[in-house]
């Protein structure tokens, strides 16, 4: 029996009353439960179920990919970084949006960052941003914004912020973040300027109809127009992503932004990622096992992946500590191989340049 059915373009809008009951089941589960609390998804109660224990698979022989891939941010990652919090800072705000503290960063070089300090929320934890941005430049995709470690004293932060606001925020630092010496320790990530909500055919890509539309298009044989061809490609890429790092928030609300002109999805809002989970969450699960076309360089690079190329692209970090302790490696590369394992299997069946039909 066939793992997927190729789904006719002309049929995804009937199909839209029957995916948009699954959204909002899936939607409705992802808004309810706490990330900390959750549960991890089982294979049998999936769209694909695995017929034994996931065993390691055959390593290619590709290298790994250097940590200075071309990115979609316009410069090479030390140029964006090397500014943030090399001059002082003149102006913080809250950043609004989410249940965990973020706060927006302006130097008076005129660099911007996202900062995300150690906090009490568990569902932010900033290490996770940056070991998002190492495994994203590690698999040579280039969308997930270059991150790094700072720290501030939290007396300098209140000073830049607005009179009016001051007291606020220094109170929302006092209750929420985890201060060390008077300091704050966490992630700065550079400002990507503007953003917006991404569409693919004038459909919001995280809303039942835009979800429909790219599901459709994301199998295999189906035709393509060549103007979407380029978003495809980065919406298989960030579900592989996703299900790698076990990044549960991409589709809980608002965090599908890109640029104005619809044409780059960045990869942001990472601190949801890297659980012990070994086979991943539900929501990043159903999403895999809808499509049946993928990217072929990026498949080949998850297939050269080792503990010891991972362990090396997260490193330390001298503020924050490790990045990835050894069982969130260890899960990473458990969800790598039940990934991997889907996609030979659609192999099996549908032949390699069907399903890997993507750059």
């Amino acid at each position: 029996m066939r793992l997927g059915t190729c789904i006719a373009l002309e049929l995804a809008v009937a199909a839209g009353a029957v995916i948009g009951a699954w959204f909002a089941i899936t939607r409705g589960a992802e808004l309810a439960g706490a990330y900390v609390h959750s549960r991890e998804a089982a294979a049998a109660t999936s769209a694909y179920k695995s017929a034994r224990p996931v065993e390691p698979l055959e390593r290619s022989q590709l290298a790994p990919a250097p940590l200075a891939p071309v990115t979609v941010f316009g410069a090479p990652d030390a140029e964006l970084l090397t500014p943030l919090a090399a001059a002082r800072v003149t102006r913080i705000k809250l950043n609004r949006g989410g249940s965990s503290l973020s706060l927006r960063i302006d130097f008076a070089s005129g660099a911007r960052a996202a900062f995300k300090p150690m906090q009490i929320h568990p569902q932010s934890d900033p290490r996770r941003e940056i070991a998002a941005y190492r495994i994203d430049r590690l698999l040579g995709i280039g969308h997930v914004p270059p991150a790094r470690s700072a720290a501030f004293a939290i007396e300098d932060l209140i000073a830049a912020a607005d009179p009016a606001s001051r007291d606020h925020t220094a109170a929302r630092l006092a209750n929420e973040a985890i201060a060390r010496d008077g300091k704050l320790c966490g992630e700065l990530s550079w400002w990507i300027p503007e953003i917006k909500r991404v569409r693919l055919a004038g459909r919001y890509i995280d809303e039942a109809d835009g979800e429909a539309l790219w599901a459709a298009y994301l199998q295999a044989g189906a035709a393509t127009p060549v103007e979407l061809r380029p978003m495809l490609a980065q919406l298989a890429t960030v579900i592989v992503f996703d299900v790698v790092v076990d990044n549960s928030d991409r589709w809980s609300g608002n965090n599908t932004q890109g640029s104005p002109d619809d044409r780059i999805l960045y990869f942001m809002d990472n601190t949801l990622a890297f659980s012990q989970f070994t086979i991943g969450h539900a929501a990043n699960l159903a999403r895999l096992y809808r499509i049946q076309v993928f990217p072929r360089g990026l498949i080949g690079k998850l297939r050269a992946l080792t503990a010891e190329t991972i362990a090396r692209a997260v490193g330390g970090d001298d503020l924050l500590g490790p990045l990835l302790t050894e069982a969130e490696i260890r899960a990473m590369l458990s969800r790598r191989d039940h990934l991997l394992e889907y996609v030979d299997r659609l192999i099996a069946e549908l032949g390699e340049d069907a399903v890997l039909a993507l750059p």
